[in-house]
This record gives structure tokens, C-alpha cells and sequence, in this order.
């Protein structure tokens, strides 16, 4: 497949040249060289270029459905080849750091000892890029704190995750166990990155509830959950993060206390997202062991 097909794709899906040069690890100049050479041999503009972004014109959106089927077949043939001769001695994953940190440990543990020649390959990354890495053929398994409906990636329900309010054993509301919507104005924020998923999930949570994130107050945005909890530990500031970090014993960092806010639905699945594309036994008995711990942890509670 034509390389610059992959660059209007990924132009395509993200609708900003700055965002789809930083995923590709390409400059800008370059993206748009490729897009204007693109236009230039099928003779027509695929992109209508606006302040606010890259918008498909009709004949953009026409190649643009063309070039998916494109990039589905070619990574049919990919995957085809790559089972017949290494029946996948590998499986490559992506996944967000909550669930790389909380949940996978566990599953990946009991996985090892069943394919302990079968290598794992994990790519933590936030939500936002997970499902282009599964259609883009990049990984075998995405797991995402909830996808939307796509034609070309299966879904399966995984954990329910609820996520709460983490503060220091030192912080004044370390007494409470719940606190108010009202309450949140006057914190301190230490909040994960934008495109996470925990981000997402708490956003749109205080949109629902008459409170937008701009009213609060954020000291910082990290990606790691775990740098996350150690500023909180020290008193830096509060977060809202998965209550795993503190329910599952393994995982679990005593100087933070869990609250509860009223008001507030924090309560998310978390899905793993293949291709529609065939997998391979290894892919099979992942997906069994990630499934597994689903009824595991359902147990412990």
C-alpha cells in the first residue's frame, strides 16, 4: 500500500496535521508535502485546511473509505502470513497505564505460565491512541476504559472499574469518607494527562453534573498513575483515579485514602478491542486469561 494512503488515514482520523505528525514521528512539512503530492496524482483536494483543522472534502471522504478497505486487506494478508509461519511466538499489546499497572499484572502472570515461550509485548499508552494501534495492525489486543461502536474491532467487557477521590492520611478531608461536588473548587488537582481515559471518565462525569474541569484547580498533569499516587501520598495535591489502587492488595499504596463524591458517576468498563481480522491461538488464550480474571477479582470482593 502506498505509504502517503497511511498519512492521509492518520490526517484523516485525527483532522490536525501537529497531531497526526507527533504519532507518526514525522514533521508537519513532511505530512504535508505527502498529502499535497497525494492530491496532486489523483488529481483533486482531499482536505479542506481550516484554522480549527484537516476537514475531508466529498472526494477525500470517498478515498478515504477506499484507503480503510485497503489497510484491512493488507493487514489480512499480514496477519494470514505471519500465523503461517510463527503460529505467533508473540502477542503485542497496548493498553492504558491504569489497566497496565492495576489489572494486567495478574492475567499476564497466569498467561506466562501457560505460553512461557510466547513473548508479550506491552505499550502503555493513553486511551485515545489504543484503538488506532488495534486497526493499524500495530497490536493484536487493545484494552481501553470504553470504546465506541467501530466496524472492524470486536469488543469484550472486561472489569468494571470505579474510580474515587485519593487523598494524603495528612490532608484534611483524610477524615471524611465522602465529600461534595461543592467541595471539589477548592482543591488542589494533580490530574492525568489529556486522551487518558481516566480523564475522559472524570470530565465528562462533571459535565453531567453542572461542573466543568476549568473550575478546578490543577497543579499538574501526569501520565504515570503511580507519580499520581506518590504526589498525593506526599501531600502535593488530590487526584481521582481507579479505587484498584487501593482495593487490590497487590497494587496497593497505604499513605492515600479513598473518598467517595456524591453526586458524581465514576464507574467505567474496561474493554479489551481486537480486529476483525483472524487471530491467533496465543491472541485466544490472552483474551481467556484476561476474561478469567474478571471472575476472579468478582470473587476477592
Amino acid at each position: 500500500m502506498d505509504s502517503r494512503l497511511g498519512v492521509f488515514l492518520t490526517v484523516a482520523r485525527m483532522e490536525q496535521l501537529t497531531r497526526a505528525s507527533q504519532h507518526l514521528n514525522l514533521a508537519p512539512s513532511s505530512l504535508s508535502q505527502q498529502i499535497t503530492g497525494l492530491e496532486h496524482d489523483v488529481g483533486t483536494t482531499l482536505f479542506q485546511r481550516t484554522r480549527r483543522g484537516m476537514k475531508l472534502t466529498p472526494n477525500g471522504r470517498i478515498l478515504f473509505t477506499m484507503a480503510e478497505e485497503m489497510e484491512a486487506t493488507w493487514q489480512t494478508t499480514l496477519r494470514t502470513i505471519r500465523l503461517s509461519e510463527t503460529e505467533a511466538s508473540e502477542v503485542r499489546l497496548a493498553a492504558s497505564h491504569t489497566v497496565s499497572e492495576l489489572y494486567l499484572p495478574r492475567p499476564l502472570g497466569r498467561f506466562r505460565a501457560d505460553s512461557p515461550h510466547t513473548r508479550i509485548h506491552l505499550n502503555m499508552t493513553n486511551s485515545a491512541d489504543v484503538i488506532d494501534q488495534v486497526l493499524r495492525g500495530v497490536v493484536d489486543i487493545g484494552i481501553i476504559e470504553g470504546a465506541g461502536p467501530h466496524s472492524r474491532i470486536q469488543r469484550f467487557a472486561l472489569w468494571q472499574d470505579t474510580m474515587g477521590l485519593i487523598v494524603s492520611h495528612h490532608h484534611p478531608l483524610a477524615s471524611h469518607k465522602s465529600v461534595d461536588l461543592e467541595d471539589l473548587e477548592g482543591l488542589d488537582w494533580i490530574l492525568r494527562e489529556p486522551g487518558s481515559g481516566t480523564r475522559r471518565v472524570f470530565e465528562h462525569a462533571l459535565q453531567d453534573a453542572g461542573l466543568a474541569v476549568g473550575r478546578l484547580t490543577v497543579l499538574m498533569e501526569l501520565s504515570s498513575l503511580r507519580a499520581i499516587a506518590a504526589m498525593v501520598a506526599n501531600n502535593v495535591g488530590v487526584s481521582v483515579v481507579s479505587s484498584a489502587i487501593v482495593d487490590t492488595s497487590e497494587s496497593q499504596i497505604p499513605a492515600v485514602k479513598l473518598l467517595t463524591i456524591r453526586g458524581l458517576s465514576l464507574t467505567r468498563t474496561i474493554e479489551a478491542v481486537v480486529s476483525s481480522l483472524p487471530q491467533s491461538q496465543a491472541v485466544a488464550r490472552l483474551l481467556f486469561r484476561l476474561q478469567e480474571d474478571v471472575a476472579i477479582r468478582a470473587r476477592q470482593r
